[in-house]
């Protein structure tokens, strides 16, 4: 479990990861990032997912809604985020967690902002508030403890930005991460 607090701790609390961002993961998450060709690895990331959710029960039990960090529809090659929550949903064959209707998501990316990946920590801050800027909302989250997932955690940035957004926009009670992967320390 990675813990990232902000100055006042309103916006999220934690952000679990379910690898670290190294070797033959980091390569095959940029593949599939940004190359469409690699697109199937949507259904394994899903299953990942779906079973770190299966294996921490316990740190699930007050989530009302699981929710992908979401990529603009415009987004070249494709909404990879999207596709990961569409593999999730199609393993949840139980419908055990309260993932997002992956074909009618609750948030969604207006449109495409600047990539923050191999930027300075400046432009990283300045990319995860362009990010949240493009969010909108399209239901109801006010008073709900919401899982937003997403591919790799790097500084945080983005997941702040995010959940202040949820938290400020759509007034939801809390917010928690999890992540594919996250960078680790010191790299």
């Amino acid at each position: 479990m990675i813990c990232r607090w902000d100055v006042d701790r309103r916006y999220f609390t934690r952000v679990a990861a379910v690898a670290l961002y190294t070797g033959p993961l980091e390569s095959t998450i940029k593949r599939f990032k940004y190359d469409k060709r690699y697109s199937q690895w949507a259904s394994i990331f899903g299953r990942l997912l779906i079973g770190w959710l299966e294996a921490h029960p316990h740190e699930m039990q007050d989530i009302d809604l699981i929710v992908g960090n979401p990529t603009a529809a415009d987004r070249d090659p494709f909404q990879h985020i999207e596709a990961i929550m569409q593999a999730a949903s199609t393993e949840d064959t139980r419908a055990s967690w309260p993932l997002d209707d992956p074909l009618n998501p609750v948030l969604i990316k207006q449109y495409e902002t600047p990539k923050s990946a191999t930027r300075s920590w400046q432009e990283k801050i300045a990319a995860a508030k362009e990010h949240a800027e493009a969010l909108a909302l399209k239901g109801d989250v006010t008073g709900k403890r919401i899982l937003l997932v997403d591919d790799v955690f790097t500084t945080g940035a983005q997941f702040f930005t995010v959940a202040k957004f949820l938290r400020q926009s759509g007034l939801a009670a809390e917010v928690r991460g999890l992540v594919l992967a996250r960078v680790p320390w010191g790299a």
